[in-house]
């Protein structure tokens, strides 16, 4: 174990009194006789400290210029020893090896020492002549003793022998070797011996120093002293000496001390602790201080005499341990190297005037580290073909920690003092610039950190964070600028751990002096988390002194009179039975006026209330039932957690003192639902202890504060949502929507019997949408969507479902208008995002028109108006949700018309706003593995128009939608439009119109399939080309033998311009032989080389392509004849024009007759396709535009 160094005026006692092996030595105070008048250490620069004069010191003849540099020199050459001069064990007689004794001349000695074998050994070491010694102290030479059990010998070599040498140098060489120099018995006596043994410098000595083993053998006294530069360890084994086996190592040069012996006998083994003598020249030895000290006390000098102004403010010295950061952190917690510094300093900074302070830093290394990510992070053809950053699997995991290299030329480091205190542990206040490289005796960094994280930065970055905890000794001069601006530091920890422990009946010039220090801090420096801490020590200790106006004192500079809590229940009620009511009385009253928080106050009157009971005393009684009023009167901030004493004492004093003073307070609080809801179901559960005079007063305040709660209750109310993270900069904390505080102050309204006030709710939240006064984030459709169906419900679990049908309907209308809305920005100006009416949302609008008021609600909130900025997919699927919803069979008579004007403003609607340019054909894409275009052809879209016009009972409609198919779209031409669009649909619309029993004969269908016809063959048939080479020729073109002369005479044959042969260089080279014979014509061949085989690009020109595309051309317009039936049938359809018609699709050289506006010919009157509903065609109204 290592013992703690103290200066010289100070005596420590290491008595070892546990009895268990290993235990270490503790510390105790010797007899008065023994120690210095006054323990500088207790009372570290006390007020009589600032009293002593300062010895006048001569100027130093060649004092030091670097102070820094020669202050470290001087630690380094003189303390850096870290062990300890005497180290002592006991141990438990059962621990030990019995050493069998045998002295020659006497036999085997029995362990425990006997008194008669006390005496013979005395006998066997004079032979007889006791005349000479008067000591009392006699001894045998090691040639006569002789141990039976050889376990011993091992015992002291191994165990106890090296135990004792590791706790003397943590740092030796080698293990030393124990040699039996004597054995030494005291008898009583009064004498008192003393022992010192030279330090030998010589390079031949190999002695360490002595090793000393106590026998059991009972004794009294013999107290034994070590001293070694300054310090002095007391050591006392009589406790159960007879039971235990104790041992003692010092260095040479420790002189021993060890008085006479009260009674019995003290039988030790004394050996030499020798170092081996191929490491001699390593053998541990004691330091010499008297010159370290001595350079430090001409280093400190100097610095005092300095007048050059180049001298440090201040100095910091590395402490070589580590120690934590506690409340009874001291000098006296330092050890080893530490413990000797402050041991010799202490004493020159007394004499010099110095200060000297402990500091507790904490120093942060930030090292940037990398990586390489042998990943390939480029962009190329990834997965699947798509162009893009190319992943691998491995990609998305972290590379490890251990291939990440540290840029020590980029690290930063910060250092932070985060406590200073002084050599007595109290902790003071003062601003310490300091740095690593400013600390003298070593740097921070060198030794292991204490703590060691990792932190990604992204897959190739980090920063390694390395945290090191360490403690410095600083020193300055008394009366510099740095000492003035010392203050007192938090002593909240220091001051509260040392009352706590004291048990002193009144209290010492120190614990008043804390207590100050303490009551200062609360007053000025207020730390919340620690004020019940001292308000509990300080009432402790004031109990225990019996100071009443230090109590006051205390808990008025820490805020009890504001906050009751600080001393708790109990405290106030054990302040009472300590001091009485009459000293306590004004503070009690102050801390419950003073007090903000009436639960607090409550809670404390309930307390003393009860206290007053239990103790018999009627003035507190009485003091208490006042107090009850006046909290009533004045409340302060209430809460939903006080409404249980607030109805208790309320409720005791009837409905009028509710209404005429409790709820003005209450109302004028601005309290929401989340109080006023729990409040009154509190005063519903407790109508049974009002008196039967105040039920109609109550009833009457139950309306008053519902009316209230409605009035308080935002149009679209939100709550904060906190972060699950326990740390703000994971997740912050977030808003959302409360839709429910709406529902549960509805269903408030309806239990209470004030239905009414729902009307006041549903007006407030359409007041609030048309204003805009609502979170951007949550706009109104998503309350009504949460509320309609809740509320909905709920109404059907009422006994009135009626009157709320009549209260609600404008409620329900609002949702169908709020649900139908596109608006994308409010009516302040702010981004909103509308309801995507899925549906979800539309069964939701649905449900909400039932209670509105059915089809008519629907037709009365949906119109162009309202639903402008729908596409047609959405309207059409808002109106197939009508006509399942509302089967049209279904409804009273009366509102078929309403019906069938909703179904027919709907669908108009979504016809106009059908997006004409998804008739443009798309343009295919291609990737390496998959073909990617459009689902749905123009002829997909048309028809499915067409479908839904029938499906929903609107074919009238039809003659409008195909009016709005004939236009070409923006981007495109009346050619393409022809020709890829209306043509390729008619066979479509025709089959479509064979299922429903109609064919296109029928108008409008007739005249738009003439139209399509007309345009077909003027617009898209030219006059037929002739042709340039015959085909016969052609098919001549090419081997009989090869796979790719077929595909190129297919080729030459058709209306295609271009193909491609991806072939290696042979069949190349075969292909242009075959196509020499009609290069005349403008055929090319193009090699591309890009690509393994090449690629053979064939270019045909126009005069070859022209005959093949009016071919298709013309079986495309024969299709579309077809298409409306037999011959007959065509002239029937075509009229006039079937003649001009036929011959261009066929190929005759007649000249076309013009042809008519598509447009015009559609409009015309023709008979119609009768109706599956017949009245749904006889409305007798304008078509709508």
């Amino acid at each position: 174990m290592e013992f703690l160094p103290h200066p010289i005026t100070e005596v420590i006692d290491l008595v070892d009194d546990s009895g268990d092996e290993g235990a270490g030595i503790q510390n105790s105070r010797v007899s008065a006789s023994q120690v210095a008048p006054e323990n500088s250490f207790s009372d570290f620069e006390s007020d009589e400290d600032e009293d002593e004069k300062e010895l006048d010191q001569k100027p130093l003849i060649s004092p030091s210029t670097d102070i820094k540099g020669d202050f470290g020199a001087a630690l380094e050459e003189g303390f850096d020893f870290d062990g300890v001069f005497a180290f002592s064990q006991r141990y438990e007689i059962g621990v030990t090896p019995n050493p069998c004794l045998d002295i020659e001349g006497l036999g085997t000695v029995g362990i425990p020492l006997s008194e008669r074998d006390a005496r013979a050994i005395i006998t066997a070491s004079f032979d007889g002549d006791t005349t000479t010694n008067t000591t009392g102290t006699w001894e045998i030479p090691a040639e006569k003793i002789h141990f039976a059990n050889p376990a011993w010998d091992n015992w002291i070599q191994k165990t106890t022998g090296l135990a004792a040498f590791t706790a003397l140098t943590a740092y030796a060489a080698a293990n030393p070797s124990f040699a039996l120099k004597k054995l030494v018995i005291h008898e009583t006596s009064s004498h008192t011996t003393h022992y010192k043994e030279p330090i030998d410098d010589d390079e031949s000595n190999t002695k360490i120093g002595d090793f000393i083993v106590i026998l059991p053998a009972t004794f009294e006294g013999a107290q034994l002293l070590l001293r070694h530069a300054g310090q002095i360890k007391s050591l006392n084994f009589a406790h159960q000496s007879g039971l235990s086996t104790s041992v003692i190592a010092a260095y040479s040069g420790v002189e021993h001390t060890l008085s006479g012996i009260a009674s019995g006998y003290r039988l030790s083994l004394v050996y030499d602790m020798v170092q081996p003598i191929t490491q001699a020249g390593y053998r541990p030895v004691l330091p010499e201080m008297q010159g370290a000290t001595q350079k430090l006390h001409n280093i400190m000098l100097s610095w005092k005499q300095d007048t050059s102004g180049t001298a440090p403010q201040f100095l910091a010295c590395l402490l070589q341990h580590k120690y934590a950061k506690t409340p009874n952190f001291s000098a006296k917690s330092l050890t080893g190297a530490d413990a000797l510094l402050v041991s010799h300093l202490y004493p020159l900074a007394r004499q010099l005037k110095f200060r000297i302070y402990l500091a507790h830093i904490t120093v942060t290394e930030s090292i940037p580290c990398e990586a390489e990510d042998y990943g390939y992070g480029g962009y190329g053809y990834g997965g699947y073909g798509r162009w893009g950053r190319r992943r691998y699997e491995y990609d998305d995991d972290d590379i490890d920690e251990a291939e990440f290299e540290e840029r020590h030329g980029d690290r930063e480091e910060t250092l932070i003092v985060t406590q200073v205190v002084s050599l007595n542990g109290l902790p003071v206040g003062v601003n310490l610039d300091l740095a690593d490289g400013d600390l003298l005796n070593g740097s921070v960094t060198t030794d292991d950190p204490d703590d060691d994280e990792f932190e990604r930065d992204d897959r190739t970055t980090a920063t390694r964070i390395k945290t090191y905890n360490r403690t410095v000794l600083v020193i300055w001069p008394k009366g510099s600028a740095k000492d003035l601006g010392v203050s007192v530091g938090d002593v909240y920890d220091y001051a509260c751990n040392a009352l706590k422990n004291s048990l002193t009946v009144s209290p010492t010039k120190k614990e008043k002096k804390l207590v100050d220090q303490l009551v200062e801090c609360c007053r000025t420096r207020r730390q919340e988390p620690k004020l019940r801490q001292v308000v509990q020590v300080l009432r402790e200790s004031a109990d225990r002194w019996n100071d009443v106006q230090m109590l006051l004192r205390a808990v008025k500079a820490c805020g009890v009179d504001k906050n009751s809590e600080l001393m708790g229940l109990e405290g106030f009620v054990s302040a009472y039975q300590a001091f009485g009511w009459d000293a306590l009385k004004d503070f009690y009253t102050d801390a419950m006026t003073n007090d903000e928080s009436n639960a607090r106050r409550h809670a404390l009157l309930a307390r003393l209330t009860q206290m007053a009971v239990d103790e018999e005393d009627a003035e507190v009684s009485a003091w208490c039932k006042d107090q009850g009023d006046c909290i009533l009167r004045s409340l302060s901030k209430i809460d939903a957690a006080q409404i249980p004493w607030l109805t208790d004492l309320g409720l005791a004093r009837g409905g009028e003192f509710l209404r005429d003073v409790i709820f003005p307070q209450l109302h004028a609080q601005k309290l929401d639902k989340t109080f006023w809801i729990p409040f009154i179901r509190q005063i519903q559960l407790r109508m049974a202890d009002i008196p039967s005079t105040s039920a109609t007063v109550v009833q009457g305040l139950i309306v008053q504060c519902v009316t209230e709660t409605v009035r308080t209750l935002p149009a679209f109310p939100t709550k904060v949502v906190k972060s699950p993270y326990p740390y703000p900069g994971l997740a912050a904390d977030r808003e959302e929507k409360d839709s429910g505080a709406t529902l549960e102050v509805i269903k408030l309204c309806i239990d209470t019997k004030n239905e009414a006030l729902c009307g006041e709710i549903s007006t407030k939240m359409r007041d609030a949408a048309s204003r805009g006064t609502y979170s951007s984030q949550f706009p109104p459709w998503l309350y009504y969507t949460e509320l309609s169906p809740a509320l909905i419900l709920y109404m059907q679990s009422v006994a009135t479902p009626n009157t709320l049908d009549i209260i609600f309907r404008p409620f329900f209308l609002d949702v169908i208008t709020s649900l139908a809305s596109t608006a994308r920005v409010s009516p302040t100006g702010n981004p909103i995002t509308p309801c995507p009416l899925n549906d979800s949302h539309k069964l939701i609008m649905m449900s909400a028109a039932r209670k509105a008021g059915g089809i008519s609600a629907l037709q009365q909130r949906l119109n162009a108006t309202t639903l402008k900025g729908h596409d047609s997919t959405a309207l059409q699927a808002l109106v197939r949700s009508i006509v399942k919803e509302f089967p049209r069979q279904q409804l009273a008579p009366g509102a078929t018309q309403a019906y069938d004007d909703l179904v027919i403003t709907l669908v108009r609607t979504a016809i106009d706003t059908f997006d004409t340019s998804s008739l443009i054909p798309p343009l295919p894409t291609h990737t390496a593995y998959y073909y990617t275009g459009s689902r749905l052809s123009p002829s997909d879209h048309m028809i499915r128009l067409i479908q839904f016009c029938f499906e929903v009972g609107a074919q009238s409609q039809c003659q409008r939608l195909l009016l709005r198919f004939v236009p070409p779209p923006a981007s495109s031409t009346v050619v393409d439009h022809v020709s890829k669009v209306l043509a390729p649909f008619l066979p479509v619309l025709q089959r479509y119109l064979v299922s429903q029993r109609l064919d296109l004969q029928t108008e409008p269908y007739k005249k738009f399939a003439a139209a399509v016809i007309k345009s077909f063959a003027e617009k898209v048939m030219a006059q037929k080309p002739s042709e340039v080479i015959p085909a016969a020729q052609l098919q001549a073109i090419g081997c009989q033998g090869c796979a790719e002369c077929p595909q190129l005479r297919a080729f030459l044959l058709s209306d295609k311009p271009t193909i491609s042969f991806s072939r290696v260089q042979g069949i190349r080279t075969h292909l242009e032989r075959q196509l020499n014979a009609i290069r005349w014509l403008g055929v090319t061949c193009e090699t591309i080389r890009h690509g393994s085989p090449h690629t053979l690009k064939i270019t045909k020109p126009a005069s070859m392509t022209a005959l093949g595309l009016w071919n298709a051309n013309s079986q495309t317009g024969k299709t579309l004849l077809g298409a409306l039936g037999d011959p007959a049938t065509q002239m029937r359809v075509l009229g006039a024009d079937h003649s001009w018609v036929h011959a261009r699709i066929h190929g005759s050289p007649s000249v076309p007759l013009p042809l008519a506006n598509a447009n015009q010919n559609l409009t015309a009157q023709k008979r119609t396709a009768p109706d599956v509903q017949p009245g749904f065609m006889a409305v007798s109204k304008k078509p709508r535009q």
